[in-house]
C-alpha cells in the first residue's frame, strides 16, 4: 500500500491489496514461495466463484502487478504469474444504445402524478432526471466524474466544461450541447438549496449525489421506461463514443474527448491537437 497507494485511487488501492489478501488466503503460503502453479490454481478457484473470464484477467492482471513490484524490489527473482496465460475472452460488439432507446429514456424522465384539484392523472417530468441524462449523454464523463462536477464549473456561453478525470489524472475539456443546457438550466433553476454540486438528491437536505445515487437514479429511469435492457452510467459514454465514430470522428479525438490515456505515440508525442480541435470534434460528430 505504501508503493501502491500514491499513485492509484482509493478505490483501486483497495481492490489490489483486497486481490493479494484473497490469493493468500487461498493458497496459504508466503508470497515470497508462491509458484505459477498456486496462482492458475487461485484462478481456477476464482473462476468456479462464477467470475467472468474478463473479471478472471483482470484479477491475474492485478496479481501480476503486485509480484512485478515485488521483481523489481529484489524479494523474487521471477513473476510467477508471467507464465500463465490469459483467460481466452469472446469479443462481444460494443455495448450501447440506439436513438429510440435514449428517446424511451427520454420519455421515462416524466412521472406520473395525480392533480389534487381536479383528481385526474397528469405527466410531470422530473427535470433532475431528464437533466441528468441528457449530461451524461453529451458529456460522456465516468461516474465519478459526473459527481463532482459544480454548477460553477459551467461555461454557459459556450457550453464547455472543465474535467478533471481521476483515472488519467489529467484535465480535459467536455461539452454541453444547446439539448443538455436547455435541460440543465431548467433543472438548476427549479432548485431551492444552496448546494453548489450539480447533481443533489431529491429528498431533503439535497446533498450531492454520490455514486450509488446517480446509479439508483438510473435504475429508476429505466424501470419507468419500455426498455428491458441493462442501462448503467457508463453506457450513456459507450453511447457517445459510438457515435462519434459513426458519423466519421477520428479514432484519437474520440479517445481524447472521453479522456483516455492510451493514445499512440503519434499522436501523444508528434500530432498535437489542440483543446478547440476536440470540442469542435464533439459539435461536428457527437451532438444531438
Amino acid at each position: 500500500m505504501a508503493k501502491k497507494a500514491p499513485k492509484l485511487s482509493k478505490e483501486t488501492a483497495q481492490y489490489y491489496l483486497r486481490s493479494t489478501k484473497n490469493l493468500v488466503a487461498c493458497i496459504n503460503k508466503s508470497l515470497l514461495d508462491i509458484t505459477d502453479m498456486d496462482i492458475e490454481y487461485y484462478l481456477q478457484e476464482y473462476a468456479k466463484k462464477g467470475n467472468k473470464v474478463k473479471t478472471i484477467n483482470n484479477e491475474r492482471r492485478v496479481i501480476s502487478a503486485f509480484f512485478t513490484w515485488m521483481r523489481r524490489s529484489h524479494l523474487i527473482t521471477e513473476n510467477p504469474v508471467e507464465s500463465i496465460e490469459k483467460y481466452t475472452e469472446i469479443e462481444k460488439p460494443i455495448d450501447h444504445m440506439e436513438d429510440w432507446e435514449m428517446e424511451a429514456l427520454r420519455d421515462a424522465c416524466k412521472v406520473q402524478t395525480v392533480n389534487k384539484v381536479t383528481q385526474i392523472e397528469e405527466y410531470r417530468e422530473c427535470l433532475r432526471d431528464r437533466a441528468l441524462i441528457e449530461f451524461l449523454r453529451s458529456t460522456a464523463v465516468r461516474i465519478g466524474e459526473c459527481t463532482s462536477v459544480n454548477i460553477q464549473d459551467i461555461n454557459w456561453d459556450t457550453g464547455d466544461i472543465l474535467i478533471y478525470g481521476q483515472k488519467g489524472r489529467a484535465y480535459r475539456t467536455v461539452c454541453l450541447d444547446d439539448t443538455a443546457k436547455f435541460h440543465l438550466r431548467k433543472y438548476i433553476d427549479s432548485r431551492c438549496d444552496n448546494d453548489p454540486a450539480l447533481f443533489v438528491q431529491l429528498k431533503s437536505p439535497h446533498t450531492r449525489m454520490q455514486r450509488s445515487g446517480l446509479r439508483a437514479a438510473i435504475k429508476t429511469i429505466v424501470k419507468r421506461s419500455i426498455l428491458t435492457r441493462n442501462v448503467y452510467p457508463h453506457l450513456f459514454r459507450k453511447t457517445t463514443a459510438t457515435n462519434m465514430a459513426k458519423r466519421g470522428c477520428p479514432a484519437e479525438l474520440i479517445a481524447m474527448y472521453l479522456g483516455h490515456k492510451n493514445t499512440n505515440v503519434t499522436n501523444k508525442h508528434y500530432a498535437y491537437r489542440s483543446p478547440d480541435m476536440v470540442k469542435n470534434a464533439f459539435i461536428q460528430y457527437g451532438a444531438a
